[in-house]
C-alpha cells in the first residue's frame, strides 16, 4: 500500500516530462521555507528561470526536441541544487528554485553558475536562459516575493542570457 501512495504522491507533485516538482507542490513547499526562515532568521532566495527563445526550437525542429531541450534543463539544475532546494517547473520552459539559507551574493553566484552552464552545455541546439532572482531577511508574503523576482526576470529576458537581481521593498540586501 505504501508504493501506491508513493506513485500517487509523486504523480500530484512531480511533472512527468521532467521529474522535477511542480507549481502546487512549490507552494507548499515556499509556504514551508518562509516559515522556517522566520524560526532560523536565516535568508531565503528565489530565482525564475526563463529559456530565451524557446519557441524557436519548438517551432524549426519540433516538440519533441524541445522536451530534450527542458529534460537536459531539469538535469543540470539537479546537478548543482542542493539537498535542501526546491526545483520546479514552473510551467512550459520556465523553471523556478527556492534556496534556503541562501543569501543575496550566494543566490546571484549559483544563478550565474547555472546561466554558463546551460550556455555552455553539450545540449544538441544553443540555448541560454534568462533568471531573476531575489532574497528576503524577514518574512513576506510568497506571492509578493515571486513578483519580485517575476519582475527581475522580464529585465533579464529584455538582455537575454542574464542574470538580474530583484530589489524587495525598494531596499537592496
Amino acid at each position: 500500500m505504501g508504493t501506491l501512495v508513493k506513485k500517487l504522491y509523486h504523480g500530484v507533485s512531480k511533472d512527468p516530462l521532467t521529474g522535477l516538482y511542480n507549481r502546487r507542490c512549490f507552494y507548499d513547499r515556499i509556504d514551508y521555507e518562509i516559515e522556517k526562515m522566520k524560526r532560523t532568521k536565516l535568508p531565503l532566495s528565489f530565482a525564475l528561470i526563463d529559456i530565451d527563445n524557446f519557441k524557436t526550437i519548438n517551432d524549426t525542429y519540433g516538440h519533441l526536441e524541445g522536451d530534450k531541450v527542458l529534460v537536459e534543463l531539469a538535469r543540470i539544475f539537479k546537478t548543482q541544487a542542493r539537498s535542501g532546494d526546491t526545483i520546479v517547473r514552473w510551467g512550459g520552459e520556465e523553471f523556478a528554485m527556492i534556496l534556503p539559507e541562501t543569501d543575496k551574493s550566494g543566490a546571484l553566484a549559483f544563478a550565474e553558475r547555472i546561466r554558463k552552464l546551460v550556455e555552455f552545455s553539450n545540449c544538441k541546439y544553443k540555448i541560454t536562459v534568462c533568471i531573476g532572482i531575489t532574497t528576503v531577511y524577514q518574512e513576506h508574503d510568497a506571492e509578493k516575493i515571486m513578483s519580485v523576482a517575476d519582475r527581475a526576470l522580464y529585465k533579464a529576458k529584455e538582455k537575454k542570457n542574464t542574470v538580474v537581481y530583484g530589489v524587495f521593498n525598494n531596499i537592496t540586501t
